[in-house]
């Protein structure tokens, strides 16, 4: 090691030596500053433009990115967020008084020049959200006694983490995340006693848990999940970091019980222990964390009920237990803390009723708790801060009619609320709501009708109230909703006609209103869907021909019109829809043959069904009955033909007679 030290060392004098040979160390830092963006912008970028040759011993020191002492020695170099596109030369290495160096997202590639070593002046080396890549040269950092701050966040560095950067002794916040190293976090990593910060998260690392990092007595925040695959559960160790803010510990295979011990980490702000594999009830005693503000122990296998005791964790904003197996009454609790913004427990056995107080701290902001067992009603002041963004109550036992303080969310993007057991009215106000993308309201026992006066909105994007009891006409209005994709009315109790408006909707991919009481014709306007893949009209009462601008539709794939009351014959182009692969006209009155070119072959029999005056080209028995027809009326017409004749010979007898 010292023999490969060594010869480092040596290098690195040598090129040195080298460099400023080659540089008028008068102008220095002008021609360094040159040479690095030469290097560092890339031949079809434009960044640095400032950066030009000058006749001032200091016209560097105005560079943009560039720091100068008093004696315009560069101290220095901040170019981030730039599109450089290059890589970093081995000149970077004569800027040897610079104390900080922060080159970061900047599309830089390449390895890091050894003649970084040389920048021992060095308090800040952040080259995070670039692309360089190899080994991460550990020699580059011996030397930097001064180091506080060394981010490589987010590159493409690979195989084993650095060992040398134990000997800095200053070293306050050590960024790794992000890269593909390999191998196990060094146990010599726990001689850095003034780390702060820990950000090894995303990069590849196995091995057993790091409990020896409970010896950094000063961390304050700890990132080692991600894409990390420990073997065994949370290290008990970890609770004796009483200066911790942060845990993350998230997506990185750990299992066993969450220990108890971490209740004693009372400076702790944040807990993110999803995505693993963790069991067992939630300890009691976890309500010692007495300043937590969010907590994430979703996607694992816990079980057992929420404790009481949580009801004192008053600083909570962020609470995430969804996707395991916790059960018992819902923790009405919740609603009494002050700064809850997200809660999201869907995906559990949760019983009993929301607390009527959720939502009076005026902060919440998403609100989850689908796929439980939740009954009784929706709390009425949910959105009473006008800031819920997201509420998702589907598949539970909800009763009740939806608050009408809801149609007045105007900060509401998303609602939520399929398989419940809903009823009433759905407030006039949830059609208008100026940000919302989605209503899901199917199959509940909703009534009423939708309001005739839809505002014009370009944000509604899925509309679906099926399987209700929603009665009325489908409002003209429905044209106002530019931006909807997806229309879904089925199996309620609609009338009157489909409105030509709704075919304006330019987007449109799916319209469902079959099992209604839909009388009238299909407009020949559903030719300026031109988005339609799924068109569901069947098990109402439509008349009328299948418009022929149908054919026009050549992105459907979907269509079924079957079970109503259409006449006439399948116009002949709907063969030239190509994309059409599911097809149920049966139980109308259509009549003629089926068109035999396309996917009509394809098409089973039972698509056609029930069409007594139907000929399918593989049916035989049709053409003798066509022909009969045929020559029936011709026989009819000679018929007549020799009994005009006849007659007129009779008169002219006895006009002569």
């Amino acid at each position: 090691m010292r023999t490969t030290t060594s010869r480092v060392a040596a290098y690195l004098r040598i090129s040195l030596f080298l460099l400023i040979s080659s540089v008028g160390y008068a102008d220095s830092y002008l021609d360094v500053l040159m040479k690095l963006k030469s290097s560092m912008v890339g031949p079809n970028s434009s960044a640095l433009q400032d950066w030009e040759p000058s006749s001032s011993p200091s016209a560097h020191c105005s560079f943009a990115g560039v720091t100068c002492d008093q004696d315009s020695r560069v101290v220095s170099l901040n170019v981030s967020f730039r599109p450089l596109f290059g890589t970093i030369p081995q000149e970077i290495g004569l800027l040897n008084n610079l104390v900080n160096l922060t080159i970061s997202n900047a599309n830089l590639t390449g390895r890091l020049p050894l003649e970084m070593a040389n920048l021992k002046s060095l308090k800040v080396l952040n080259i995070s959200g670039n692309g360089f890549q190899d080994y991460f040269p550990g020699q580059i950092v011996v030397g930097m006694t001064e180091l506080e701050v060394l981010d490589a966040f987010n590159n493409n560095f690979t195989g084993p983490l650095p060992v040398e950067i134990v000997s800095l002794k200053n070293l306050k916040h050590l960024s790794f995340g992000g890269n593909y190293f390999s191998g196990e976090i060094p146990e010599s990593y726990s001689e850095i006693q003034s780390l702060e910060y820990l950000g090894l998260n995303g990069i590849g690392l196995n091995g057993t848990a790091p409990a020896f990092l409970s010896l950094l007595k000063n961390l304050r925040e700890m990132y080692i999940g991600y894409f990390n695959t420990y073997t065994g559960g949370i290290p008990p160790e970890f609770g004796t970091l009483s200066k911790l803010r942060v845990l993350d510990m998230a997506s990185c295979n750990i299992s066993g019980e969450i220990p108890a011990s971490l209740s004693q980490l009372k400076l702790l702000d944040a807990l993110f222990l999803q995505m693993n594999k963790l069991t067992g009830h939630i300890h009691p005693e976890l309500s010692g964390l007495i300043s937590l503000t969010q907590l994430d122990l979703s996607l694992n296998c816990l079980t057992g009920e929420v404790p009481e005791s949580f009801s004192a964790l008053k600083n909570l904003s962020l609470v995430q237990l969804f996707k395991n197996n916790l059960r018992g009454p819902f923790p009405s609790f919740v609603g009494d803390y002050p700064n809850l913004e997200v809660l999201q427990v869907w995906g559990n056995n949760f019983t009993g009723e929301l607390p009527e107080n959720l939502g009076r701290n005026r902060k919440l902001l998403l609100l989850d708790v689908s796929s439980n067992q939740i009954e009784g009603k929706i709390p009425r002041d949910l959105c009473k801060g006008e800031r819920l963004k997201s509420l998702i109550l589907m598949q539970n036992l909800f009763s009740g009619p939806i608050p009408e303080e809801l149609g007045a969310c105007e900060s509401l993007t998303k609602f939520r609320a399929m398989k419940n057991q809903l009823n009433g009215t759905i407030p006039a106000g949830i059609f208008n709501l100026p940000l919302l993308k989605m209503i899901e309201l199917d199959h509940n026992l909703l009534s009423g009708e939708i309001p005739e006066n839809l505002s014009i909105s370009d944000s509604l994007n899925q509309l679906k109230v099926a399987y209700n009891n929603i009665a009325g006409k489908i409002p003209p209005s429905i044209g106002n909703l530019t931006n909807l994709n997806v229309l879904s009315l089925q199996n309620n109790r609609f009338n009157g006609e489909l409105p030509e408006e709704m075919f304006n909707l330019k987007v449109i991919s799916l319209i469902n209103v079959s099992s209604n009481n839909i009388s009238g014709e299909i407009p020949t306007s559903i030719s300026g869907c031109i988005s339609l893949t799924t068109v569901d009209f069947s098990r109402n009462s439509l008349s009328g021909e299948i418009p022929k601008a149908i054919s026009q539709l050549r992105d459907l794939s979907i269509l079924n019109l079957s079970r109503n009351q259409l006449t006439g014959p399948i116009p002949t182009d709907m063969q030239d829809m190509m994309s059409l692969t599911t097809l149920d006209l049966s139980y109308n009155n259509l009549n003629g043959e089926v068109p035999s070119g396309g996917h009509f072959p394809a098409f089973d029999e039972a698509s056609f069904a029930g069409n007594p005056n139907l000929c399918l080209p593989r049916n035989v028995t049709c053409l003798p009955s066509i022909y009969s027809a045929q020559h029936s009326h011709a026989s009819s017409f000679s018929t007549s033909k020799l009994l005009i004749t006849a007659m007129a010979l009779v008169s002219a007898l006895l006009i002569v007679e």
